[in-house]
């Protein structure tokens, strides 16, 4: 029985397989599910009469159609049963009071892992982290997981795109949406119609622009909630602040037309566009100083004259819109007291 069992799931696997590569990824059926999660439980040691009986009636009330998530759920859950590592896992995720640091992934880490429960648990801890907007670490684990061995390649598919706008990886988002919405069946209303959305606004995010700027802002806020302010977050709000500078240089250049002195007309503007782009002190364009966000806990310190120029220049230029929230995020940072660094 053991033989038949694990053979079958073997046949099922290769179909997946080779159905990936011709057709279209589809959720996985009850029954075939049920056969990986047997041939796994019968490699586990801790098995006996009690946890058998409780694995029988967990699967009792799946019936052929049952979604791809709730299917999901239950494949975990029956790997928690007969594996203490997977069961103190989901322990966490379910906590109530979230924690600022993820569970621990070490479960996924073990040595000689089969691959169906490997697979599956991936995509359950990646999209609790999503979920959690734990996205860096969210983005590492789901794109390590095969679309073609777990139950809801839905799923697996759409958070992996979340992940990656969220962290502006626009190739590997697009890339995801891309299976999601033409390689994949049964796909959910809800994944399918935030996919579209999704792919339009990535379609057309530029890169530098005001838009990207608002999404990293909203990176550097995320980063900062979850209690991170280290290396990344610096990263990010270092690049805020020369896509800013660029862009201020690059609306002066036009004022000025081109850069080349063009102040006819008003003896208060400046000659210099470089010059005044230069809104926290650079020593060439487009160089920004590195500020000590952790310790102060506020962004760099503009002197006020740079200050009045920045705001000048954002105030004149940028639609109503981007100015609030520019201005928002400045003065979020500016009062957010001081956190550990985290990442």
């Amino acid at each position: 029985m053991k033989f038949l069992l694990l053979l079958l799931a073997g046949l099922t696997s290769t179909v997946g397989v080779c159905a990936a590569e011709t057709v279209v990824l589809a959720p996985m059926e009850v029954d075939e599910a049920r056969l990986h999660v047997l041939a796994w439980v019968a490699e586990q040691p801790a098995k006996d009469a009690a946890r058998s009986e409780r694995l029988k009636a967990l699967w009792a009330g799946l019936e052929p159609g049952t979604s791809a998530d709730r299917l999901l759920e239950v494949v975990v859950q029956s790997f928690a049963m007969f594996d203490e590592p997977t069961a103190r896992l989901l322990e966490e995720c379910r906590l109530p009071a979230l924690s600022l640091t993820p569970p621990s992934a070490d479960v996924l880490k073990r040595p000689g892992l089969e691959e169906f429960y490997l697979q599956n648990l991936r995509l359950y801890y990646g999209r609790y982290l999503a979920d959690r907007l734990m996205y860096d670490e969210a983005s590492e684990v789901l794109q390590s997981a095969d679309a073609r061995q777990v139950v809801d390649p839905a799923s697996l598919l759409f958070y992996r795109a979340v992940a990656a706008q969220a962290l502006l990886d626009v190739k590997p988002a697009l890339t995801a949406i891309d299976q999601l919405l033409k390689h994949t069946e049964g796909v959910p209303v809800r994944y399918r119609q935030t996919a579209i959305l999704m792919q339009a606004e990535l379609s057309e995010l530029e890169e530098k622009s005001l838009g990207e700027i608002a999404r990293l802002m909203s990176d550097s806020e995320r980063r900062l909630d979850l209690g991170r302010s280290g290396e990344k977050v610096q990263g990010v709000q270092d690049r805020i602040i020369a896509d800013l500078d660029e862009l201020i240089k690059k609306i002066e250049q036009q004022q000025g037309g081109g850069g080349g002195g063009g102040s006819s007309g008003n003896s208060n503007e400046s000659n210099s566009a470089a010059d005044d782009s230069r809104v926290k002190g650079t020593t060439a364009p487009g160089e920004v100083d590195k500020k000590d966000f952790s310790k102060q806990g506020r962004w760099g310190d503009l002197p006020e004259k740079e200050q009045a120029k920045a705001q000048n220049l954002i105030n004149r230029n940028f639609p109503s819109h981007y100015r609030q929230a520019i201005e928002s995020y400045f003065k979020k940072l500016a009062n957010r007291p001081a956190k550990p660094a985290g990442e």
